[in-house]
């Protein structure tokens, strides 16, 4: 049994809370919107009422929010964790936050045992345990955390420190890439007269195949729970920006779509872009 502090309990980290829970972990969570909590503390977690309340005596932290600002919040704001962190503890920064903070965090935090793990997966992944760890960092500190990273899914070790965080935003920035394609292709059917099944069914046989079944799913229920949030989708981008992507380019591109439609579609589903380049384009 490991002592894990787990902070950050949105759609995903409340999911994988769940799962070290129902794996014997003892699991102290703490979130800023405090209701989050409640479900998790019923299954056998402990709750803080801070996030240094949270990590002491943890043997792992885990950060699961929604990016740097968040962590910086948790981890170095008021009655924040990083001052609480015993000497020995593990800290897995699982946000996608981009590998330049990353960076960072091990600068402010140097003689911490510090690895980015950020996740690849759905929520129905996250609630199997089916999810695709991104790790980076050394392998000693993959040892230490291995059995608990192994509770959440499947773990690739990508790398050295960053490395994760890296691979999260190219994984991710290809997503929105394509989401932003199939809804402009969308647009051009709808354009030329094409009805939206034949639109699809053509996508299918392309490259953006793999995509079709899930933008299909939104199209047919589009109040369906949101998966992966636009504002997370949009927040991703901009890091990618941040990161090098070029200024003129197809990533800077889809982020100005979907930051045009902020903050009003904050929380809805990665999938309505689709739905915001098909109206645009009947103005």
């Amino acid at each position: 049994m490991t002592r894990i502090g787990f902070l950050g309990l949105g759609r995903m980290g409340s999911l994988m809370a769940g799962r070290l829970i129902a794996a014997n972990h003892e699991v102290t969570v703490y979130n800023r919107t405090v209701e989050k909590v409640a479900p998790l503390v019923q299954a056998g977690a402990r709750a803080a009422a801070t996030p240094a309340e949270a990590v002491a005596g943890a043997d792992v932290v885990i950060t699961m929010l929604t990016g740097p600002a968040a962590v910086d919040a948790v981890l170095f704001g008021d009655h924040g964790a990083a001052a609480a962190l015993d000497p020995g503890v593990t800290l897995v920064e699982m946000s996608t936050v981009g590998p330049d903070y990353v960076a960072s965090l091990h600068d402010r935090l140097p003689d911490l045992d510090l690895a980015d793990a950020p996740v690849k997966g759905s929520l129905p992944a996250a609630a199997a345990g089916e999810l695709v760890i991104l790790f980076g960092g050394g392998d000693k500190t993959l040892a230490r955390v291995r059995e608990v990273l192994d509770v959440l899914g499947k773990v690739q070790h990508v790398g050295p420190l960053g490395a994760g965080a890296a691979v999260k935003l190219v994984v991710n920035v290809a997503l929105c890439g394509s989401f932003v394609l199939v809804g402009e292709a969308l647009a051009l059917g709808d354009r030329l007269g094409l009805s939206t099944e034949t639109t699809m069914t053509a996508l299918s046989g392309t490259a953006l195949g793999s995509l079709v079944p899930r933008v299909r799913a939104r199209l047919d229920n589009p109040e369906a729970p949101t998966q992966f949030s636009y504002g997370l989708a949009t927040k991703d981008l901009k890091l990618a920006l941040e990161a090098g992507a070029p200024s003129g380019g197809v990533i800077a591109a889809a982020h100005q779509q979907f930051a045009g439609e902020l903050p009003q579609l904050s929380e809805s589903d990665i999938g309505e872009i689709v739905a915001v380049l098909r109206r645009a384009a009947t103005r």
